[in-house]
């Protein structure tokens, strides 16, 4: 009989346990789904908030200012002297378009190639020390300047004659022929001559070309 009660109650506890035990697992697995739901909740509102921020910040960003490219209207157009029609008597002169020795005056002329336009002119003149070449430059025919190369050397006529390319070589002189309103295919002419202040030897109008700075 006692043996029969302690069965019984063994059986009792047993049931007892094993009601607690799942209790507890549900109750577990309640409070852990529960807690998984929250976080996945929070981290999706802080994903919406960051990017309604990161939205937000792009809204109120300022836009770049557009940057406009500066153009010069200043453009310079340079003539060869080597591209332009001479006379026989012009030839190569150290590189430059000189006058022969002995032959006189001579002409080049070119057409002008610019737009048309308001140009300042530059003679790119060689000067030499033994004599100031004479120079004349027209446009269409109409002489519009006119006059003399200064001398390279102060020397003159003493400089030494056999090392004056050490002592008083030639010089490049930019010459100023004025400023005047030109059209595609204006006639552009040079003219130049021969001088003998110095006796034997003289110099010879010589240049490289023109060069025409829009104004």
């Amino acid at each position: 009989m006692r043996m029969f009660r302690f069965l019984a109650i063994l059986v009792v506890l047993g049931f007892f346990f094993v009601s607690c035990s799942d209790s507890s697992d549900d109750g577990g697995t309640t409070g852990g789904s529960g807690e998984t739901q929250a976080s996945a909740a929070q981290e999706d509102s802080s994903a919406t908030t960051e990017t309604k921020e990161e939205e937000s910040e792009e809204e109120t960003k300022e836009e770049p200012e557009e940057k406009t490219a500066t153009v010069n209207s200043s453009s310079k157009i340079f003539m060869d002297a080597f591209d332009f029609n001479c006379s026989a008597n012009w030839g190569d002169r150290d590189g430059a378009v000189g006058i022969k020795a002995y032959t006189g005056s001579g002409t080049c002329d070119e057409s002008f190639p610019g737009e048309a336009g308001t140009y300042q002119l530059v003679l790119k003149a060689v000067t030499e020390f033994d004599g100031k070449s004479p120079y004349k430059f027209s446009i269409n025919g109409t002489q519009v300047a006119s006059g003399e190369y200064p001398l390279s050397s102060d020397l003159g006529c003493d400089c030494p004659q056999e090392n004056w390319r050490d002592v008083c070589p030639d010089k490049d002189r930019d010459i100023n022929l004025g400023t005047y309103d030109l059209n595609p295919g204006d006639t552009l002419t040079v003219w130049g001559d021969d001088v003998y202040p110095c006796g034997s030897h003289g110099s010879y109008t010589k240049w490289r070309g023109i060069e025409a700075i829009r104004r």
